[in-house]
């Protein structure tokens, strides 16, 4: 499946972008959503393609360059993101392994009308979150822990610390051992 997402659409349902930020927040908020994006897609990223709004893309970058795999475009020559989105999906190969990203009702339309997946944000969201569960590593400690000390390691840790029933300083200091002068057998321990 490949991805076409509306960048800054994304950010704002995110809750990363509600107000006026500058230069330098828009920077950090592009940065936050491509590395979340590249952590979240990992070896497919190359199939991830992201639009953002821009009269001018940012200083020092071209209108499009890959971020780790993912391919990143700014909409320099059109009016808005909205319209390089359409012209992305008018150019898709094969529509129907196209997931458009967007809460815009013209780039939902536009998807929809090349029988392209149209996704929202919020179900994009929900749906990257059951995948990074989903491929969290589990551990089960249950199975990794012994239910009971063997009697083998019993008898390996009386031995090694024998000499120590005999210290009059811990027999004062913890009372008197009766289970180990008794019977070496732990029983419940």
């Amino acid at each position: 499946m490949f991805y076409l997402i509306d960048g800054y659409n994304l950010l704002h349902a995110m809750g990363i972008l509600g107000g006026a930020v500058g230069p330098a927040g828009l920077e950090r908020a592009r940065l936050n959503l491509l590395g979340v994006l590249w952590g979240a897609h990992g070896p497919e990223a190359e199939k991830v393609t992201v639009v953002f709004d821009a009269a001018d893309p940012p200083r020092g970058l071209p209108a499009r360059f890959d971020y780790n795999g993912l391919h990143v475009a700014f909409a320099v020559d059109q009016e808005q993101a909205d319209d390089l989105i359409e012209e992305l999906i008018r150019q898709a190969a094969v529509p129907k392994k196209l997931t458009v990203v967007s809460d815009d009702r013209r780039v939902q339309q536009a998807a929809r009308r090349r029988n392209c997946i149209a996704q929202g944000c919020e179900d994009y969201l929900r749906s990257l979150q059951k995948k990074r569960l989903a491929n969290r590593p589990r551990t089960d400690f249950a199975s990794s822990k012994p239910h009971a000390v063997s009697d083998a390691e019993t008898r390996q840790w009386l031995d090694e610390f024998a000499d120590l029933a005999d210290d009059p300083g811990l027999k004062e200091l913890f009372g008197p051992a009766e289970f180990l002068e008794k019977d070496t057998d732990m029983g419940g321990f």
